[in-house]
């Protein structure tokens, strides 16, 4: 049975102060002059996999799918899995791997009487259940892996999803790992996600700051997790300014820096498990975003993509595939990869998450930063920014300017360029390029 609240405060209490009596350097990236990719780093949300979408995709994140906790256990010790198995099948069936989430509580298991969102009644339910979950997808007993992550909750420093207290999480975070590596100890455990929009989500009393201090037995949480997650959603605007991808590495670097304070090494890996933009918040929240042209949405896709890798991400999950339209017309996110009226013809974002599959990972690529300890992808004094990829036939060295419209000279070598769109276009060597807030590749012998 989990402890009192006011034992959990005690503990996270005395856990806090503990640390705190501690110099710690925050955790930062560490210092890497090459990055790579694989397939599994281009990742999405789908609703429905059985209209797969018409891009690559490496991996899926399970969740708005209608196979939580409470869809699965119809009753206590009773699981349906005939809407998972359909979806871990389709996704199996095309190479993409599975990331499920296992949150949230059944109402016959809930406390407190906060239904879906609370702590469960005992760690012993919560077990059962990962275990029944784990056992049923494990390659001893599907075939091959069918589920290849188990993510403990999903935006456990908003109240919408959870109600409990850190150290209530820190509990379920150590079961899941103990229940998972004890029945297919190959599977990953990816910690609850902490979104990172505001500053609330970061330092408040809910805020990724306790969840850092979080520890069981004295053994911090993050210890019991193969990766850490974040949703690394901007805001829709930051006063004048609008949310953009840069601004989401921002909100990487603060959460970095964070749980680094709490003992997390530079080395764990990252994964940004849900990303799209425009979401408003407060009163605004769910409305849906105000459109952007198909340029800039393909131009977000790219630079989301292309930043992440630099700062040494191990996998996005863009939110959602198949966005559907709210009630007003409007889409959750503005940076839509499929008509929401077809939900698997790509956009022309939609066409440049491919693309940056291409330009990321063909011929053996690899992002190149500009010294031996700089991370790819360096930004000069005009706010321009250069994405070095070397690979087996050349170079591809990708532009942009989110704020300005510039020009820069391109190298001797120079035979063509690819904008957002994916056409191709023949340039001189040496010549002088116009670069805008939508990446243009150039690419070169050397």
């Amino acid at each position: 049975m989990r402890p009192s609240p006011r034992t959990a405060r005690n503990l996270l209490t005395a856990t806090v102060a503990a640390v705190l009596a501690v110099t710690l350097l925050p955790a930062t990236p560490a210092s890497a002059r090459r990055v790579t990719v694989d397939r599994r780093f281009f990742g999405v949300h789908d609703a429905d996999l059985t209209s797969w979408p018409q891009v690559p995709v490496g991996s899926v994140r399970l969740w708005d799918a209608g196979v939580t906790w409470r869809d699965i256990e119809t009753s206590p010790g009773v699981y349906d899995f005939t809407k998972l198995d359909a979806q871990v099948r389709a996704a199996n069936a095309r190479g993409a791997e599975v990331t499920l989430v296992l949150g949230m509580t059944p109402d016959f298991y809930a406390t407190r009487g906060e239904g879906k969102t609370s702590m469960p009644v005992s760690l012993g339910v919560w077990n059962n259940y990962v275990r029944a979950v784990v056992t049923r997808y494990s390659a001893a007993n599907w075939g091959t892996r069918g589920i290849a992550a188990y993510q403990v909750w999903n935006e456990v420093n908003v109240t919408g999803y959870w109600t409990g207290t850190p150290y209530d999480m820190a509990l379920l975070t150590k079961a899941t790992w103990n229940t998972v590596k004890s029945v297919d100890p190959g599977a990953l455990v990816l910690s609850p996600a902490f979104a990172t929009r505001i500053r609330e989500q970061i330092d408040g009393m809910r805020g990724i700051t306790k969840f850092a201090f979080a520890q069981v037995n004295h053994v911090p949480a993050w210890r019991y997790t193969n990766a850490i997650s974040l949703n690394l959603y901007p805001l829709d605007h930051y006063g004048s300014v609008v949310g953009t991808p840069e601004k989401s590495m921002q909100l990487l670097r603060k959460a970095r820096k964070i749980l680094g304070y709490g003992g997390m090494p530079a080395k764990k890996p990252i994964w940004n498990t849900e990303i799209n933009y425009g979401m408003p918040t407060g009163t605004r929240g769910g409305t849906g975003a105000d459109a952007l042209s198909p340029a800039r949405q393909a131009a977000y896709v790219l630079r989301t993509l292309l930043l992440n890798a630099a700062n040494k991400v191990k996998r996005v999950d863009w939110y959602a595939y198949d966005m559907g339209y709210l009630a007003n017309g409007k889409t959750l996110g503005n940076t839509r990869l499929s008509d929401p009226g077809d939900r698997t013809t790509p956009t022309v974002a939609g066409r440049a998450f491919a693309l940056a599959q291409a330009w990321m990972m063909r011929g053996n690529a690899r992002l190149v930063g500009p010294s031996r300890t700089a991370l790819p992808c360096a930004k000069d004094g005009n706010g321009t920014y250069t994405c070095v990829i070397t690979y087996a036939h050349g170079v591809r060295r990708v532009y942009w300017n989110p704020d300005h419209r510039v020009r820069i000279r391109v190298a001797r070598s120079a035979t063509y360029k690819v904008g957002v769109y994916g056409g191709r276009t023949k340039i001189d060597g040496g010549s002088r390029l116009r670069v805008n807030d939508k990446p243009v590749m150039v690419r070169s012998k050397h």
